[in-house]
Parts: C-alpha cells; sequence; structure tokens
C-alpha cells in the first residue's frame, strides 16, 4: 500500500482540526482542498498558514489554484482510472480545459481518487469520507446548481520525478547515462554519442550539523573546461574580467562544478548560479540551455512555453518550473533534487547531464559565460549602481562590490561604510573578514594578480552606457 494510501486511510472520519497542523480548524468555513493539500503536500499559496498561522507544513486552501497547477487535466471519463489523482466537480461550463482554467465560485469540490475510491472532506459531516466516484457526483449534482460534471487532475508536483532505472539509465528518449556510486563517489557513463568515457560525478557528503545532504566535487578532483577570460572579451568585453574575479573564488573557472548538498538544492558552474531564485541564477542558464540544438539530447523533458521553462510528462501533462513558491523556484529546485536530505539518482543524473553536456559542447558552454554575463550587467545597473552610485568608480571597485553581493557576504550598509573609507578597496576586501577571510584573501590576491598585468585598474564605470570605459 502506498505511503499516499496509508495516509487517506487513517485520515477516515477525522475533523480538519486532526488534519491541519495550523491554526485553520473552523467548521464554518470549506476544507475539501485544505483537506487535500495536507494529504498531497500541496503547499502553494494560498494556504492555511498564510490565513490563519501556524508554523508547520502549509496546505493549500483553494480548489481552483490547485486545479491550475495540475500537470494534465481533463475529462474524468478520459482519465487512467489506475493511478492516483485528483478529482474535481463543478458545472461543466466552470472549467476550460485547454487553458487549464476554473472558474473561482463557490460551488466545487475536490477529492484524492485513489484504488476506485474517492477520498474527500465532507463539509456538511466535518470529517474525512471515501465515496465511488458515481456518489461523489451524484451528491454534489443534487446540491449544486447547473449540470455538473468530473475532472481529473494530476497531482502537482507528481510529474517532476523521473522513472530512473537502478543501473542510472533513464527512461525516457536523450542520452541514457550509466550511474555508478564507488565508495563514496559517483561515477557518470553516457551510454550513446561519441564520448562514453566514465567520468566524475561528484562525492557524497552528509553532515547532518549543518544538514548538508548531497554531492560536490572536491577543489582536489576538479577537472575538466575551465572559463577562460579572454576567450570572451570580444563577446562580453570588459564584463569578462569582473567576472573572472568571483568565477576564480567560487570555482578557479572549472565550468562544470556541481553541489546539491545546501538549501538551494542545486547550483551549477563556474559562476555556480543556484536554482532557487526566480528570474535569476540557474534558471536563466536553463531557459538558455533550451534554445541549443542539443537540449532534447540531454534533458527530453523539459521545454519552453509560454517564456518559462516547463517540464513535460509523457502523457502531455505540464509543470511551469518556475512557479513560486514562499518566494522560490520549488518545483524547479524538486525537479533538479526531489529530496533535500537524501541522495538519489535524479539529482545524480542531471549533474551528470550538465557535466556531460559542458565537457562536449562548445555551445553548452557558451551558454554559462553569456548568462553570467548577462546577470552580472543586470545587477550592475538595477542593483549596485542604484545603491552606490557608481558612475566614475573604478573597475576594480565594481568587481570587488560584484564579488560581496554574489556571495552574500555583506549587507548594503557594511559596503557603504567601506566606500566611504580613505582606502575603499583594502576595506572592501576585509568586509566581515571574521567569517570570510578565506574568501576575501582569494579575491584580494585574483584583483592584485589582475592589477598587475593591467588587465584591471584602467577602467571605470560608465553608468550612462552600463560599460567600462578608459580613464
Amino acid at each position: 500500500m502506498s505511503d499516499l494510501k496509508l495516509k487517506l486511510e487513517a485520515s477516515l472520519g477525522k475533523p480538519i482540526d486532526m488534519i491541519c497542523p495550523n491554526n485553520f480548524h473552523d467548521p464554518s468555513h470549506n476544507h475539501c482542498a485544505h483537506f487535500v493539500s495536507h494529504m498531497a503536500n500541496l503547499t502553494f499559496s494560498f494556504n492555511c498558514v498564510e490565513f490563519k498561522g501556524g508554523d508547520k507544513q502549509a496546505g493549500n486552501v483553494r480548489v481552483h489554484e490547485i486545479f491550475e497547477k495540475c500537470p494534465k487535466v481533463g475529462r474524468f471519463d478520459d482519465a487512467n482510472q489506475s493511478e492516483v489523482q485528483l478529482v474535481f466537480v463543478t458545472r461543466k461550463n466552470n472549467v476550460d480545459l485547454e487553458r487549464k482554467k476554473m472558474g473561482n465560485i463557490p460551488q466545487k469540490h475536490i477529492g484524492i481518487f485513489c484504488d476506485g475510491m474517492v477520498y474527500h472532506y465532507s463539509n456538511s459531516l466535518d470529517k474525512v469520507v471515501k465515496w465511488t466516484p458515481s456518489k461523489f457526483l451524484d451528491n454534489f449534482q443534487a446540491i449544486y446548481s447547473g449540470d455538473q460534471g468530473l475532472f481529473f487532475g494530476a497531482i502537482p508536483g507528481s510529474d517532476l520525478l523521473l522513472n530512473v532505472r537502478p543501473s542510472g539509465e533513464l527512461v525516457s528518449n536523450g542520452i541514457p547515462f550509466k550511474l555508478e556510486q564507488r565508495n563514496g563517489k559517483w561515477i557518470g557513463q553516457a551510454l550513446s554519442g561519441i564520448n562514453q568515457e566514465e567520468f566524475l560525478i561528484g562525492r557524497e557528503v552528509n553532515n547532518f550539523a549543518k544538514e548538508y545532504h548531497g554531492i560536490y566535487i572536491p577543489v582536489n578532483e576538479y577537472y575538466g573546461e575551465k572559463y577562460k577570460a579572454t576567450e570572451y572579451t570580444d563577446e562580453i568585453d570588459h564584463w569578462a574580467h569582473l567576472i573572472d574575479a568571483t568565477a576564480h573564488c567560487e570555482s578557479k573557472g572549472f565550468m562544470n562544478l556541481v553541489n546539491s548538498y545546501d538549501r538551494a538544492k542545486f547550483t551549477f558552474g563556474f559562476y555556480q548560479l543556484a536554482a532557487h531564485t526566480p528570474r535569476d541564477n540557474l534558471i536563466l542558464l536553463f531557459r538558455e540551455l533550451m534554445t541549443l540544438p542539443r537540449a532534447k539530447e540531454y534533458f527530453p523533458e523539459l521545454q519552453m512555453h509560454n517564456g518559462t521553462l516547463h517540464r513535460i510528462d509523457n502523457n502531455g501533462g505540464m509543470s511551469n518550473l518556475e512557479s513560486e513558491v514562499d518566494g522560490q523556484l520549488q518545483l524547479f529546485m524538486d525537479f533538479l533534487n526531489p529530496r533535500r536530505k537524501l541522495i538519489d539518482e535524479q539529482e545524480i543524473l542531471h549533474a551528470a547531464r550538465l557535466i556531460h553536456w559542458t565537457a562536449h559542447d562548445l555551445a553548452c558552454r557558451s551558454a554559462q559565460v553569456r548568462i553570467s554575463a548577462e546577470i552580472l550587467q543586470h545587477k550592475m545597473a538595477t542593483r549596485y549602481n542604484q545603491w552606490y552610485k557608481l558612475n566614475g568608480q573604478d573597475d576594480t571597485i565594481c568587481a570587488i562590490i560584484a564579488d560581496i553581493h554574489h556571495q552574500g557576504r555583506a549587507s548594503k550598509n557594511i559596503v557603504k561604510e567601506a566606500l566611504n573609507s580613505t582606502n575603499k578597496e583594502e576595506t572592501l576586501l576585509s568586509v566581515n573578514n571574521h567569517q570570510y577571510q578565506a574568501r576575501n584573501e582569494r579575491l584580494a590576491a585574483k584583483i592584485k594578480e589582475m592589477k598587475a598585468i593591467n588587465i584591471l585598474g584602467n577602467k571605470v564605470y560608465d553608468a550612462a552606457l552600463n560599460e567600462f570605459v578608459s580613464k
């Protein structure tokens, strides 16, 4: 019996205050979506914590919002009834299946279809019940106005898990990979294509004190293609050198570095782009990667739709991986790394794909550079210059500020204080030294090296152009 089936059976007969661990228990409210969300772990907004408070796992409370998040919807008669899924009842003309929209009217209800039965919260009985689909429809046909219909929806997030065999061969189109664990080290091998040599994906880390669980490549095992600023100055001009300063500190310039152990769940590349931030960092790289000719070889489950990245399942269901949950790209994170505190083959597979693609496709490496440059240019114009009035400042100062904020090691106020000191460069290179001395020293050494060979120190920032010009 599945975990969800066990939860559903254990919930039967219980009122909402025995289902919700937070503060939304008012029996005068409709709790059908609320119940379903706690059973299926649907935490996205608008949820019970936002509505009534609490500090436990939240549950969405609105039927139509859940419907819109389903990867696939349709008439219940057309559903594969061997699968666990959501079931909705509302007026037939209240649903637009093509647009995946349901009107926000009072007369709508939701349950979970599992093993031939619909588990749902009966608001009139104030408890969880299970009915046959026909009873579910007949009951609401009798009490709702108009002609009611039953609709199915794949559970939001259910399509994020890939079917990866123990051998590591992905059951899908695209390049299959063999993934093998050897004494805490993961080794990958493409099973088709030109290059089928084994390669290091990463070493496991399980630090329970810091809640680090995942993989990374240790410094003494770095390998592969490196970012070389001089190869990109024709394309991105002086920004190539500012990027180089941070890349040296983040990755020593290695373009295939991955970590999946911290709260961002997945970070990749020489500029270390993290998965959690909306409209920034790793999601921008993935958007760019989807435009490349080899995208379907490496990520056959992904597709751009209406300007955002979607996961497409084998049944044509779509999940918008850019939907925000509490200000983070939770679905994107969960696709790349489904289980935060477990190391599983899905996160290993995605790391292998990115590492292999980076190693064997110049277009993939160039995409990393373009996106990193665009991120820095955008932040310099819309954040750093707005905060610090950088017009006319030396490129060295701009490079240091960019690195400070890339790592997040100082607040705006601390940076402003440093900019008002008699030796701005020296002060900026020692911000929060008690915590970040090693990083500050790495950056200082890199800045010194770049100034010594006249790469930095001869240009200033032109805020109007968002460019660096000669002094």
